[in-house]
C-alpha cells in the first residue's frame, strides 16, 4: 500500500528519475541518488530508534523502495541491498558488533552490502566457504553477486561450513585476500555495480562474526517482508505507465488503464501474501512472483512499442526500462519461481 505523499521524499526522487538515463549510460555508481536519500534520513529508515534510526516495519520499506525504483531501480537495488545487510546486523547474535555497526549505519558514516546469493538461490561453482578455527573462521572462494561491494566498508556477507551450516558475518573490504571484482558488464543496471568478491584465506576473528554456525541462521534477517523482491517489478510497471502515459492516442489510453489496473490488483494481493501466506508456499509465492515479472514485462515493452523507433535508441527511457525487467527474471529467484516464469513464458 503506497504512503502519504511527503514533498521533502518526492523532491529526491524527481532529483533521482532525472539522472537515471544518464547514470545507465555511463555507469557511473548512484552515489550522488544514495546522497539525496540520505539527505531526507533514509539511512534510518531500516534502523532501530534506539541507535538514532526511525524504525520502519517491512510494508514501509517496500513502499519506499518501490517509489525510488519508479524513478531508478539501480539505485533501489543498491539502497536496498545495504538495508538488506542492516537487517542482518539488527538480528545478530554478536551485541558488540551491532551496537557499534548501527549508530553509524544510521549516521550513514559507513556503507555496506549483502553477499548471500551463493547461500540462497545461485548456483555458481567456486562458492564462498568458511572453516572453523580456534579464534574464528577462514574464507575461500567466491561471493558471485554483492551490488555495489567496490563502495562498501564492509560486506554481511554468509558462508557454510564443514557440514553444510552457514555463519553470516562482518566482511572488511580491505582485509588481507579481499578482492572486488570489476563491475560486472550486466545488460542494466550498471550504475548499481555489481561485483563478484574473491576471498583467498581470509582469516576473520570471532568479533566479526553476527550469527552461527547454525542451521537456522538465514532466518535472522529483521524487517523482511514474504515477498520482499515484489518493489522493483512494481516499481518498473509505475515508471512504464509514467511514459505511457505521455503518448496522446486511444491504444496509449487503453492500455494504460488495463495495466494501471492489473498493477493495483497486484499491489494489494502482494499486500495481502505478505500478511497472510507462508514464505515457504510453494505455490502461491512463486505463483505471484512471476506475475508481478510478467506485468513488469509487458508494461514496459508496451511503453517501447508506444514510443516506437525513437525507444530502440539505448538512451530512452522506455529501453532502459525494457531492459531492467529482465533483471526480474534472474534476481533472487528460486526454481519454484523459475519454473512459473517459464510456464507464463511459454503459454
Amino acid at each position: 500500500m503506497t504512503s502519504a505523499p511527503d514533498p521533502i521524499f518526492e523532491s529526491a526522487l524527481a532529483k533521482i528519475a532525472k539522472r537515471a538515463n544518464a547514470l545507465d549510460q555511463s555507469g557511473t555508481w548512484v552515489a550522488d541518488d544514495l546522497a539525496d536519500l540520505a539527505a531526507v534520513g533514509a539511512m534510518g529508515w531500516a534502523v532501530p530508534a534506539e541507535y538514532g534510526g526511525q524504525d520502519l516495519d517491512g510494508f514501509a520499506l517496500q513502499d519506499r523502495y518501490e517509489q525510488i525504483a519508479a524513478a531508478s531501480l539501480a539505485t533501489a537495488l543498491a539502497f536496498s541491498q545495504r538495508d538488506a545487510a542492516v537487517g542482518f546486523i539488527e538480528k545478530a547474535e554478536n551485541a558488540k558488533l551491532r551496537d557499534e555497526l548501527m549508530p553509524r549505519l544510521a549516521r550513514n558514516e559507513v556503507w555496506t552490502t549483502i553477499g548471500i546469493s551463493h547461500i540462497t538461490t545461485s548456483t555458481q561453482p567456486g562458492a564462498l566457504t568458511a572453516k572453523v578455527t580456534d579464534d574464528g573462521i577462514e574464507l575461500n572462494g567466491t561471493i558471485p553477486w554483492a551490488t555495489g561491494s567496490g563502495y562498501s566498508d564492509f560486506l554481511v556477507a554468509a558462508a557454510r561450513v564443514h557440514g553444510g551450516e552457514p555463519v553470516i558475518f562482518v566482511l572488511p573490504t580491505d582485509r588481507p585476500g579481499v578482492r572486488v571484482g570489476e563491475s560486472l558488464p550486466l545488460a542494466a543496471l550498471t550504475a548499481a555495480h555489481t561485483s563478484a568478491v574473491h576471498c583467498e584465506n581470509v582469516r576473520l576473528g570471532r568479533d566479526l562474526l553476527l550469527t552461527g554456525p547454525a542451521a537456522d541462521a538465514m532466518g535472522g534477517r529483521s524487517r523482511s517482508v514474504r515477498i520482499g523482491q515484489a518493489f522493483a517489478a512494481l516499481g518498473l510497471t509505475v515508471g512504464a505507465l509514467r511514459l505511457i502515459a505521455k503518448i496522446d492516442h486511444p491504444s496509449a489510453k487503453a492500455a494504460h488503464e488495463t495495466l494501471r489496473g492489473q498493477l493495483q490488483e497486484l499491489r494489494q494481493s502482494v499486500h495481502t501474501a505478505n500478511e497472510h501466506v507462508d514464505p515457504h508456499d510453494l505455490q502461491t509465492v512463486p505463483m505471484l512472483r512471476s506475475e508481478l515479472n510478467s506485468l513488469a514485462l509487458r508494461a514496459t515493452h508496451a511503453a517501447v512499442t508506444l514510443h516506437k523507433g525513437t525507444a530502440l535508441r539505448i538512451d530512452h527511457p522506455a529501453q532502459r526500462l525494457a531492459r531492467e525487467a529482465l533483471f526480474l527474471l534472474v534476481w533472487s529467484s528460486p526454481m519454484s519461481v523459475v519454473d512459473r516464469n517459464l510456464e507464463l513464458l511459454s503459454s
